[in-house]
């Protein structure tokens, strides 16, 4: 019941969230789980979006593993996409007052399935699309408040000379609204397979713009974590 409890929490804060804020969507809610029995997760999953409930669900919704993530906890997380607060906002009341959403997450709990972290945020630098990839490398870094425009800026200049240089698939910076108690970005790059990512992350990291940009915001940020995510399995909004 701890993993029921926990997720009305953070869905009821999207209420709040709605209420308080204007839109600059998409949002994006990770709900940090370990599992248990993922194929035991992904059913649950599936009979959700498959009911009438899950059919008015107001959001892109992947869960994904985390293949590597040091000393992590969770082994999957799901990611919702929401486009705008109201969504949040509708999502909130599908997950307490609709029975196949109460059955979802009480079957999650049975199964062993046990919440470690969450946190939403918008993604300021959000390029080429990341729902057409499959892996990812992540970073979960902590910029100070009075860093976070200028390395936003550096990240988003290096990517931008890179780009010309390499073949990137999806990639971006993402800032944790709610939930920042571990990190408050996240950085990510795509790529349609391991190997791909791969390629990607050794040509980034030898091009001349990497070596400027971590020259200039060395003293910005922190990396707190880097991790490896394939996504495993995604339900579109209908």
């Amino acid at each position: 019941m701890k993993l029921l409890l926990s997720f009305f929490a953070v869905l009821f804060s999207f209420n709040a969230y709605a209420d308080d804020h204007n839109d600059s969507g998409p949002f994006y809610a990770f709900y940090h789980l370990q599992v248990a029995n993922p194929a035991a997760l992904v059913d649950s999953m599936d009979r959700f979006w498959a009911s009438d409930c899950g059919k008015q669900y107001p959001a892109d919704v992947a869960l994904s593993q985390e293949v590597f993530n040091g000393s992590y906890p969770s082994t999957h997380f799901i990611i919702n996409t929401f486009q705008n607060s109201a969504d949040q906002a509708k999502a909130a009341q599908l997950m307490r007052s609709c029975p196949a959403g109460i059955e979802f997450l009480t079957e999650l709990a049975q199964a062993g399935t046990v919440p470690t972290t969450q946190y939403m945020g918008a993604a300021p630098i959000d390029a080429n699309d990341w729902t057409q990839d499959t892996v990812f490398s992540k970073f979960d870094i902590i910029v100070a408040p009075q860093d976070q425009a200028a390395y936003a800026a550096a990240y988003n200049e290096m990517m931008t000379t890179v780009s010309k240089d390499i073949d990137l698939r999806s990639y971006g910076l993402g800032a944790i609204y709610f939930g920042r108690d571990q990190f408050t970005h996240w950085v990510w790059t795509g790529a349609r397979s391991i190997p791909e990512l791969n390629t990607i992350s050794e040509q980034l990291l030898a091009h001349p713009a990497f070596a400027k940009f971590n020259n200039d915001v060395g003293n910005m940020r922190t990396v707190v974590n880097t991790s490896q995510i394939e996504v495993l399995k995604g339900w579109a909004k209908q």
